[in-house]
């Protein structure tokens, strides 16, 4: 299930809402191994258990997709929830403002649904 991770752009901007991550201090700070229920096309639903950093992004690209760029290595927690999770996970292509000189900016967007149980075994 691991996300193809295209070249081509979707546009000038992502929708907006998607989250600027400038440090951890931007994500929940909860960390403690959490249940997840996923919901993909074509598959049948499971269960995830998700804890530590990888919580903290999960969390974040459930509410709203995230630019890729970011100083606490977001890269390597959205391989492991991919790999490890095989959660499907994009990253999305924008041209950039050519006032930047940059060609081009990412953002992950989460595909599957997915919903964090509460401690009662409901979702929440």
């Amino acid at each position: 299930m691991t996300a193809v991770t295209g070249s081509e752009f979707k546009g000038i901007r992502p929708a907006s809402g998607a989250l600027w991550v400038t440090g951890w201090h931007c994500l929940k700070s909860e960390t403690a191994i959490t249940e997840y229920l996923v919901e993909s096309d074509g598959v049948d639903p499971r269960k995830i258990s998700v804890g530590k950093k990888k919580r903290r992004i999960l969390d974040a690209l459930i509410n709203a997709p995230m630019y890729c760029a970011s100083p606490v290595r977001l890269s390597h927690y959205i391989m492991l929830l991919r790999e490890e999770s095989g959660l499907n996970i994009e990253t999305e292509w924008f041209r950039n403002d050519p006032r930047t000189g940059r060609e081009r900016f990412g953002v992950y967007v989460l595909k599957d649904k997915v919903t964090r149980y509460d401690q009662n075994g409901g979702q929440s």
